[in-house]
């Protein structure tokens, strides 16, 4: 398991990505992607993501509609792991159910599954930035980085407080080597890796791609917790939820609310004072385990600002079929704890799915 370390208070990049520069690993056939910046993506109006953790895989099919409404017709089942290593034969049932029709995917992992740090760029020329940063990220993981795939991407200049800074993502290569492995086995051809933070951004981009909106995001699933903040395309901050329980009874949530709670409020006031950002418009919730109401009404009763689902925004502009393992079209006005928790399991899927979709669905503003 990897360790994200962060050198900086928050993760709170403009607009980051990772995508596919193709890279040749040794003794490894296909070429499978790296973690990268840069490279151009495979767009078509279908589009497939897997998303992979240690508890659960998902897949995500979707197809630009030809309906006047214009919503995306997108196809989701997620399932739960025991371990990372049931992975594939799991993705193996999801593609016999949803049968996608584009086998190039987007891959999308889980935190747990790489390191990502922000330090101070070497000085050094721009071809030796890598390997010069490859030795630094050792003081921040737990597995050697001389076996590590890994690639960099600077912090945008606005919020680089005068430094020049860069971050680091970075996996143990046989692990990246495993997943793909994984993917490829079930027909499916990984086109690009990308991240949980970035692919979140993703979501919340389609919904509210104006820059004068700025919008928290809220993830909590068993034993890990994420928070953003962006605005428009722009990523500016990005927090792991600490403490989060593994069983989510009720006397779990009694115990954790409060944490949750503070861990939300300091990563708001810093964005708004710490990083000197207009207040932000509202925070949307995610969660599984039934525990997505719970949230909503506890910050919503502790949070100057609005706090709502974001099943409620996603109805707007997604025609979603659970598959489960048997379709079933969703009523969103009408969404079950199970749906719900699907739905919130499979989010970094749909994100993943955004990236390689031509002209994803974009709210307009009002």
């Amino acid at each position: 398991m990897c360790r994200a370390s962060y050198t900086e208070e928050a993760i709170y990049p403009e607009q980051l990505y990772l995508t596919n520069i193709l890279t040749t690993l040794s003794q490894w056939i296909p070429s499978i992607p790296a973690l990268g910046l840069g490279g151009a993506r495979t767009t078509s109006n279908a589009a497939t993501a897997v998303y992979f953790s240690g508890s659960a895989v998902a897949l995500a099919t979707g197809r630009n509609s030809t309906a006047v409404s214009g919503q995306l017709e997108l196809s989701l089942r997620a399932d739960p792991l025991r371990t990372l290593a049931d992975g594939g034969d799991k993705l193996g049932l999801q593609v016999e159910s949803l049968e996608p029709s584009n086998k190039r995917c987007q891959m999308v992992l889980a935190p747990e599954l790489y390191a990502l740090s922000l330090m101070e760029r070497p000085d050094v020329a721009d071809d030796e930035v890598k390997e010069a940063v490859r030795w630094r990220m050792q003081e921040n993981v737990e597995f050697p980085m001389d076996n590590a795939s890994l690639d960099l991407f600077a912090l945008p200049e606005s919020a680089d407080r005068g430094k020049s800074m860069v971050f680091v993502a970075a996996m143990p290569t046989e692990t990246l080597k495993t997943l793909v492995g994984e993917v490829h086995a079930t027909g499916l051809e990984v086109d690009t890796v990308d991240i949980a933070e970035l692919s979140l951004r993703n979501v919340v981009h389609g919904l509210f791609p104006s820059p004068d909106q700025n919008m928290a995001l809220l993830r909590v699933t068993s034993n890990a917790g994420m928070i953003n903040v962006s605005r428009g395309e722009e990523l500016f901050l990005s927090r792991r939820m600490a403490g989060v329980p593994g069983e989510f009874s009720k006397a779990a949530w009694e115990d954790y609310q409060d944490r949750l709670l503070l861990q939300v409020q300091r990563s708001i006031d810093y964005y708004e004072s710490g990083m000197g950002q207009p207040p932000c418009s509202a925070l949307l919730v995610a969660a599984t385990h039934g525990w997505q109401e719970h949230i909503v009404e506890h910050l919503s009763d502790m949070l100057p600002l609005s706090v709502r689902t974001l099943s409620a925004e996603l109805a707007t502009q997604y025609h979603l079929q659970l598959h489960n393992p048997e379709p079933q079209d969703v009523n969103w006005t009408d969404l079950t704890v199970a749906q719900a928790n699907a739905v919130s399991a499979g989010l970094p899927a749909i994100g993943g799915l955004l990236r390689g979709l031509r002209n994803p669905p974009m709210r307009q503003a009002a």
